[in-house]
């Protein structure tokens, strides 16, 4: 994947494009929660489930998530069967993974802590982190959950089976998008962008 693969505001597969949800009591939580983030750590905080997103409700990843936390051990990667990589970025790399005994898919963002530490990049996987669990929208990715092992951050997204929109203009004729397909982009972008800017 390309350099833009690694944006804030990227599919689930870590890509252009393509995030998820949170509204009005989430929205209160987060922002104490960003608030309290005043002092940082070398920690992406403990393991956590985030809350609920009302525009995923019913969504059955929720419940295969809080089942899996509620366990006696606490979510790490023993609880996934890693599948494939679908990218990778500045700051790790994302994969498609199956919540085990749950036929549950989801894109799991797997970042290094060495690496971050030695290339002073844990700020913005911080920042990453603190972004995704705030949003609230049914065309941006939605935070799961998200924890840390020895080793690694992961952050543990929606998967977006479709792609990331790099990747589909590279595919295009000439690589780039007809006006027609430019226009659908155009429209179905637009929402996201002032739900960003009326998020602040």
């Amino acid at each position: 994947m390309a350099a833009n693969s690694e944006l804030l505001i990227a599919t689930s597969t870590g890509a252009m494009l393509a995030v998820n949800a949170k509204a009005s009591d989430y929205a209160i939580k987060g922002l104490q929660q960003v608030a309290s983030f005043g002092t940082r750590s070398n920690s992406l905080e403990s393991s956590s489930s985030a809350p609920i997103k009302p525009h995923t409700g019913g969504d059955g990843r929720w419940d295969a998530i809080n089942v899996a936390t509620c366990k006696d051990s606490p979510i790490g990667l023993s609880h996934f069967r890693l599948l494939k990589r679908l990218g990778y970025g500045d700051i790790g790399s994302v994969y498609l993974v199956e919540l085990r005994g749950t036929n549950t898919f989801f894109a799991m963002k797997i970042m290094d802590k060495g690496s971050l530490a030695s290339r002073n990049k844990l700020l913005r996987a911080q920042t990453e982190r603190e972004i995704l669990g705030l949003l609230d929208h049914p065309f941006l990715p939605t935070l799961y959950t998200y924890f840390e092992t020895e080793k690694f951050y992961c952050l543990v997204m929606e998967f977006c089976s479709g792609g990331n929109l790099h990747t589909l203009r590279q595919k295009q004729p000439n690589k780039h998008f007809t006006e027609e397909a430019a226009s659908i982009h155009s429209i179905a972008t637009s929402p996201v962008a002032a739900y960003i800017k009326d998020e602040g």
